[in-house]
């Protein structure tokens, strides 16, 4: 699917359009979601290898914690495109907030407050 004006729909769920000035703001939260999968599945590869060979390597403790400095700089950059949004295009800011919040309900997640 391709937005309004033509650009990438960064992969919307099916039949969702959002304004192209919510994309950068959409993808701040698609980078989000994504560095803490990516730390969460760490967390549980090293929860796994500490129950099958006790303390995991030093190597695999640097590396979540590199994974979790990622996800806090995807945070700050959701928080950060947002506030941005916020101040440039309120219905806009208002249609991804409600797209997130939906998203977050059919995953049994939090809904923005």
């Amino acid at each position: 699917m391709t937005a309004p004006g033509g650009t990438p729909d960064d992969e919307l769920p099916p039949g969702t359009r959002l304004p192209p000035a919510a994309l950068p703001a959409w993808r701040a939260y698609r980078a989000m979601r994504a560095s803490k999968a990516s730390h969460f599945a760490a967390l549980a590869a090293a929860d796994s290898a500490r129950r099958e060979r006790g303390a995991p390597p030093l190597a695999a403790a640097a590396q979540r914690a590199r994974l979790l400095d990622e996800h806090d700089a995807a945070v700050r950059g959701f928080a950060a495109a947002m506030q941005t949004l916020a101040a440039h295009d309120a219905a806009a800011h208002r249609e991804l907030l409600a797209l997130i919040g939906r998203l977050n309900s059919e995953l049994g997640g939090p809904e923005p407050g």
